[in-house]
């Protein structure tokens, strides 16, 4: 058997798992060649990365059925069928091909794909395709490059947001107060205490400047979905607890948006309060590397002019 594309080898990935059996990534990439009966020569077949052409179409297979809701991810590479998987597996049946397409309408999905929308609209991309040739000028492959760079982020960018959005409000609130700290907030003690657990009138934890406290910033983190935004009414409510501590300035962090009155009053406090939503906690997250690693690094060469003279 011969997979041509990712679109089939959804089809096999969805046919494995079928039994609702939990199995890691390798688990799945074995299953299917067995199942599929594919040859060495095929698995040997290699993209310009040295990476298997087979294993790496598997793997688009199962990272697009996770976000579309039909494999669930269990923890690191390790999947289990859903609900929802087994129903669209028996739609699906006798079909030569899985698209992106045929995920239209899942819900998983469908926000995913909004979320994607959303994040590649608060970005700012330089556009150059390779077929473009601007009055005969030669292209710019490092934007090609940067603009790939740029997909990979946005997509990490999504996920890291729905992970932030699905974990539980304890784990968000230590993850916030890790950001802080890796972008220098802290000082060399990285001195921190975190109060969410005793519900400190709505103050999630303190980063403290200095050993002696004089200067703390102090932090509300609200882990809230997507179309559930932050309205001026919590801003007040966390200004009135700041206040009580004996501060007039904090850092509102939400995974999802403010709304229009909320961000009018918090120019009206003039800085006192600084918020924070979803799509700017990601990119900090991915800037100074909080809930990611780095999988590969690219270099880009040129000639060492200085050499030749």
């Amino acid at each position: 058997m011969i997979i041509n594309n990712h679109n089939q080898s959804r089809v096999w990935v969805l046919c494995l798992m079928m039994d609702n059996q939990v199995r890691t990534r390798q688990d799945i990439y074995q299953g299917v060649i067995d199942l599929a009966k594919i040859s060495d020569d095929e698995i040997g077949d290699q993209i310009s990365s040295g990476q298997s052409r087979l294993l790496n179409s598997l793997g688009w297979a199962i990272s697009s059925f996770v976000k579309a809701g039909v494999l669930n991810r269990i923890s690191r590479s390790i999947y289990q069928v859903t609900p929802l998987g087994l129903k669209m597996a028996k739609q699906w049946k006798g079909k030569a091909e899985i698209t992106e397409k045929d995920f239209i309408g899942l819900n998983d999905w469908d926000n995913y794909q909004k979320n994607l929308l959303e994040r590649k609209k608060s970005q700012s991309y330089k556009h150059v395709k390779y077929s473009e040739n601007l009055d005969g000028q030669e292209l710019d492959f490092k934007i090609q490059a940067k603009n790939a760079i740029k997909e990979i982020e946005t997509e990490i960018a999504v996920e890291l947001l729905n992970k932030l959005q699905q974990s539980t409000p304890l784990f968000f609130e230590k993850a916030v107060l890790k950001l802080l700290l890796a972008m220098g907030y802290g000082g060399k003690e990285n001195l921190f205490e975190h109060t969410g657990k005793s519900h400190d009138g709505g103050i999630d934890g303190v980063i403290k400047q200095d050993p002696l406290g004089i200067q703390n910033i102090y932090i509300q983190a609200k882990r809230y979905a997507s179309n559930n935004t932050v309205g001026s009414k919590e801003l007040q409510s966390f200004l009135g607890a700041l206040q009580g501590n004996g501060v007039e300035r904090g850092v509102f962090i939400t995974t999802s948006s403010f709304t229009k009155s909320a961000k009018e009053y918090a120019q009206k406090l003039l800085g006192k309060i600084v918020l924070i939503d979803g799509q700017e906690l990601v990119t900090l997250m991915i800037k100074y590397k909080v809930g990611i690693q780095i999988k590969e690094v690219l270099e880009i060469c040129e000639i060492d002019d200085d050499f030749f003279e």
